[in-house]
């Protein structure tokens, strides 16, 4: 698996580009602003470009869609419950996003259990919802790791007092989709560092198994 990670805008979003390794077709994770930035990447590796996967709608993750899929044609993904918040942004994000918000229309939406592949690589969509009424977490079981969006966070959890947030929701969805998983793999989330499910069932405050 071919694996980079972006930090990008003002709130170092975690963006992360896979593939299989093998060149050819790859999907972006999160990519919450400057697409120029991703748009370099994807040229340096020499891969296309095929989908945009959302593990949520809010608008430090979705910075940068509108402008990959006017230089890629990719499909954006997200799950069937966020494709309504994501076309029309809640104003309370004008709050907080610099420079404006700006609709982003799903091309695919996704459920529970769902799988896309991308070459060699089978991407597992496993609902965890709490931080956003449709959060989605991307698995890949033949690689051990898991991008959970703001969901999880090294020694943390995301917050769940914006729109459709809910604490009991999401201790539950950490609990029983992504405690569950091996504990050997490895937790990219949307913010901050990487961890591990075992790291994270021994010690992370918030939660526990």
């Amino acid at each position: 698996m071919l694996l980079k990670a972006l930090a990008l805008g003002p709130l170092q979003t975690n963006c992360y580009l896979l593939a299989d390794g093998r060149g050819g077709p790859s999907a972006v994770i999160d990519p919450g602003a400057e697409p120029e930035r991703v748009l370099a990447l994807l040229k340096e590796q020499a891969l296309e470009l095929r989908y945009i996967l959302l593990t949520h709608y809010h608008f430090d993750h979705i910075g940068a869609v509108n402008g990959l899929v006017e230089a890629t044609g990719a499909e954006v993904c997200i799950h069937a419950h966020e494709a309504e918040p994501l076309a029309r942004p809640p104003a309370i994000f004008k709050l907080f996003a610099q420079g404006g918000i700006s609709p982003v229309k799903a091309g695919r939406l996704l459920v529970d259990n769902e799988t896309l592949g991308l070459g060699e690589l089978t991407i597992a969509c496993l609902l965890t919802p709490g931080h956003s009424p449709g959060g989605l977490s991307f698995y890949l079981a033949s690689e051990r790791v898991v991008f959970c969006g703001d969901a999880l966070f090294a020694g943390s959890i995301g917050r769940t007092d914006l729109p459709g947030g809910s604490q009991r929701i999401l201790a539950q969805s950490i609990r029983e989709r992504l405690y569950t998983l091996p504990p050997e793999t490895v937790v990219y989330p949307g913010h901050g560092p990487e961890t591990t499910i075992a790291l994270e069932r021994a010690g992370n405050p918030y939660v526990r198994p």
